[in-house]
């Protein structure tokens, strides 16, 4: 059986600080190093109410448990992606040993990225199958749950899944 996420953070005590920073590395690992000014400006053209945006991330940026919590939902998320496991491992090692300063704005920033991620693209359980019907064709259902974080965080998520105005 594979570690859990919750496990390998009780292994290498990992702290807020640690949590944080690692949301940071794994963004950076599949986004190509975007910085803080494209994040934001990427979340603000995506959002349907810019100035919600800002809001939700002034929330981020000055409640430090939301922005730990956006940061452990980012982590959990790719940890259930087997393939993705050794680079959320590598991520949480290296923030680990190199802890940086980093300011909260830049770290709220990445949250709301990795958020904004996960309400366009972030999959928790997709299944497709393959059926024969009895006239011998054949029926393709797929079914996807999007991940879909609890209390203030879910704002981040509802702002994205949002129809278009």
């Amino acid at each position: 059986m594979t570690e859990s996420l919750a496990a390998f953070l009780e292994h290498i005590g990992a702290d807020a600080d640690t949590v944080q920073q690692a949301a940071r590395y794994y963004l950076a690992e599949h986004t190509d190093d975007l910085d803080y000014e494209e994040m934001r400006d990427e979340v603000l053209a995506a959002a349907p109410d810019a100035a919600e945006a800002e809001e939700l991330l002034h929330l981020l940026t000055s409640h430090s448990e939301y922005l730990e919590q956006g940061a452990l939902v980012i982590l959990s998320t790719a940890w259930e992606d087997p393939g993705e496991r050794d680079t959320v491992r590598d991520a949480l090692l290296d923030a680990k040993a190199k802890l940086p300063v980093v300011e909260v704005a830049i770290l709220g920033i990445v949250v709301m990225y990795g958020m904004y991620l996960l309400a366009t693209r972030g999959r928790k359980k997709h299944k497709r199958v393959v059926e024969r019907r009895r006239d011998g064709s054949f029926k393709e259902s797929v079914e996807t749950e999007y991940f879909r974080p609890g209390n203030p965080l879910s704002a981040l998520i509802q702002l994205f899944n949002q129809p278009p105005p």
